[in-house]
């Protein structure tokens, strides 16, 4: 639970419609600028993880399986590279390969070679600028 210092509660409490609707204003209002919560609404998230690591090594394929927040997940080409705040996709590379920008947030990988493997998962905006949230994942094929 994130803790911070915003007072969003109203002092009365309202019995009419009208300052009902003057309260509501005032919480909400008191909501939006809210430092913590302007924060933590622009700050995209990411979270990535392997789906089944073992069971996938085995067949010699990998599956990732990615969370965000905070950003629209927007295919790049429809973007014509304008960077719009609060819009992104993501970008895959294994293995230091090409980039995959996509918007998918499921991906899976097939025929990969015996040994070690990285995999980079990040956030990036429509020009294809980094975001901020990277997962790095490494996982090996017997």
């Amino acid at each position: 639970m994130n803790v911070h210092t915003c007072d969003h509660r109203t002092r009365t409490p309202a019995r009419t419609g009208a300052k009902r609707a003057l309260a509501i204003a005032g919480v909400l209002g008191a909501l939006v600028s809210c430092p913590a919560i302007i924060r933590a609404a622009q700050t995209p998230t990411l979270k990535a993880t392997l789906v089944d690591a073992a069971k996938k090594a085995e067949a010699k394929s990998a599956t990732v399986q990615v969370t965000v927040g905070g950003i629209q997940l927007i295919d790049p080409d429809k973007t014509h590279g304008h960077a719009k705040k609060g819009q992104g996709h993501l970008h895959y590379q294994l293995d230091n390969g090409p980039v995959i920008a996509t918007t998918a947030t499921k991906l899976s990988f097939h025929g990969l070679a015996s040994g070690q493997h990285t995999l980079v998962v990040m956030l990036a905006g429509n020009t294809h600028d980094p975001l901020g949230p990277k997962e790095v994942l490494t996982f090996q094929i017997p």
